[in-house]
């Protein structure tokens, strides 16, 4: 249940729209329109707002009053926010900004509340366990959107509190200022990274950035007119419209320069769910290929976890390094030149999930056991095209000590359905194959045969009509076939035998 925001008095009083001459009437003026940007702000979760819009809306435009506050008083509540601390600008040019509901000292004092009433005191405590835990959700700091409010209130306010930030502090500063595929901003800044959607099976992924033109199907585009639009938005080109989408693991490997044959959404659904996958997982990777896994594994583990992955070629890691550092994945990715199947991994008693795209996966099998953790155990999963590949596979897992053993084959496959009449044979031998009819390619034998069921008995045109009522669905141009066979397997935790007593 909505409600309306309840309007202050002064919002009716004419001259409140009137920047004041005397210094202390417009102190106590700039008070009074501080206080409502701030409380409409909250009532209606806006966390950013775009100075331009919040001129022409609702909140400085009072329509019953036919009342606007002008551009030099918008401006002068805006920078009282800022001396307050209740404002941060987004851009250099001041058009958009945070609005905070509180200052970082009230923030403060309000967690460090509810830490003491949670028990939590002088407890270790995460950035991401108070913005999006399960016992804040009741508290008006859950899913706050901007980190730099909650990290300023923890450097600030919280002494007593300590809050293990060292695994996600790098990965929270890449969320909030730098390009990245979790960077939740309203509007495209440049440098984003935009998947431009054409048709179906046609997109672009740019990188934003000023002078430069996409030409493409419906002419072009030039990245001026991306800067500043929301995310989902409509544009036109020069020959007609594409949309601007927000950049997913799915819309990513849609879209990607294809470096090697890539894995696909089915297989990396999969894969995901196999290796048991979860925020703050460690996993390695072998066969970097593209990248395309790759984005999945780093959005799937974020923000505590990390991803380690190889590859031979020195060309596809530096590559993919570029990628993550556009993207903002580049604090959680390590990207390693290394032959596993030779080399064995970069890291070594730490993984909790070994995933192996090679020409020869079971030389890789012993190395995958000295990289999964002792204590932990972890999760072993295989793609591989040829069955040849599976079998020698499995043998080096069992040999290695790996249980729950399991080949598995993603093939979709589609149906068509559609409605049929059923004869009997009392009615076939008194009428023929008259399922046949509707589909005879000569068209005067057909209207023979309709001029004949006309003339017949009312069952006999019952029985044709309920023939000719037919529902069919067409199967599709292309139907998906095989891609690889995917072998998972479990390392259970190896414990140190305790030394004999003698």
């Amino acid at each position: 249940m909505s409600f309306q925001f309840k309007w202050p008095w002064q919002y009716d009083f004419p001259p409140f729209f009137t920047l004041q001459p005397v210094l202390i009437t417009r102190e106590k003026q700039l008070e009074a329109w501080a206080r409502l940007v701030i409380d409409y702000a909250q009532h209606n979760k806006l966390f950013t707002l775009d100075i331009k819009e919040a001129e022409q809306g609702e909140l400085f435009h009072n329509t019953k009053l036919n009342r606007r506050l002008s551009p030099e008083g918008v401006k002068a509540v805006f920078e009282y926010l800022e001396q307050k601390k209740h404002l941060e600008w987004i851009d250099t040019d001041h058009s958009r900004c945070h609005i905070y509901w509180r200052t970082p000292e009230e923030w403060g004092a309000l967690i460090f509340e509810w830490a003491q009433s949670n028990g939590l005191a002088n407890q270790s405590c995460t950035l991401f366990e108070i913005a999006h835990g399960d016992d804040t959700v009741a508290e008006s700091f859950h899913v706050w959107r901007s980190q730099i409010l909650v990290c300023i209130m923890l450097s600030k306010s919280l002494s007593l509190a300590q809050c293990s930030t060292d695994s996600v502090d790098s990965a929270i500063l890449a969320e909030i200022n730098g390009p990245s595929f979790f960077r939740y901003a309203d509007r495209i800044d440049e440098g984003d990274t935009v998947i431009v959607y054409v048709s179906f099976g046609n997109t672009y992924p740019v990188v934003v950035k000023r002078g430069i033109t996409l030409n493409m199907k419906y002419g072009a585009l030039r990245h001026e007119f991306i800067i500043g639009k929301p995310w989902g938005s409509r544009v036109s080109a020069t020959a007609g419209y594409v949309w601007l989408l927000r950049p997913s693991s799915e819309l990513w490997t849609r879209s990607l320069a294809k470096r090697t044959q890539i894995i696909y959404t089915p297989d990396i659904g999969m894969i995901l769910q196999l290796l048991d996958i979860k925020p703050g997982s460690v996993i390695c990777e072998s066969g970097t290929g593209s990248g395309s896994l790759t984005h999945a594994l780093g959005m799937a583990v974020y923000p505590t976890g990390h991803i380690y992955t190889h590859d031979i070629e020195e060309s596809r890691i530096r590559k993919i390094e570029q990628e993550f550092k556009e993207h903002g994945l580049s604090s959680i990715m390590t990207a390693v030149v290394q032959n596993v199947c030779e080399e064995g991994f970069f890291v070594s008693n730490a993984c909790d999930g070994v995933f192996l795209d090679v020409p020869a996966p079971w030389e890789a099998i012993p190395f995958a056991v000295q990289a999964i953790s002792r204590t932990r155990g972890g999760r072993l999963v295989s793609f591989s095209p040829c069955i040849e590949q599976v079998q020698q596979t499995c043998k080096a897992m069992r040999a290695e000590g790996f249980v729950l053993i399991e080949t598995v084959e993603i093939v979709p496959k589609s149906y068509k359905v559609t409605e049929f009449h059923q004869q009997s044979l009392v009615d076939f031998d008194k009428n023929g194959d008259m399922g046949s009819a509707p589909y005879l390619k000569d068209r005067a034998r057909k209207r023979k045969l309709e001029a004949s069921a006309s003339s017949a008995t009312s069952e006999d045109s019952s029985l044709c009509a309920s023939i000719t009522s037919l529902t069919a669905q067409v199967f599709p141009a292309n139907q998906p076939t095989h891609t690889s066979y995917i072998t998972h397997a479990t390392m259970l935790p190896r414990l140190e035998k305790p030394d004999s007593v003698v």
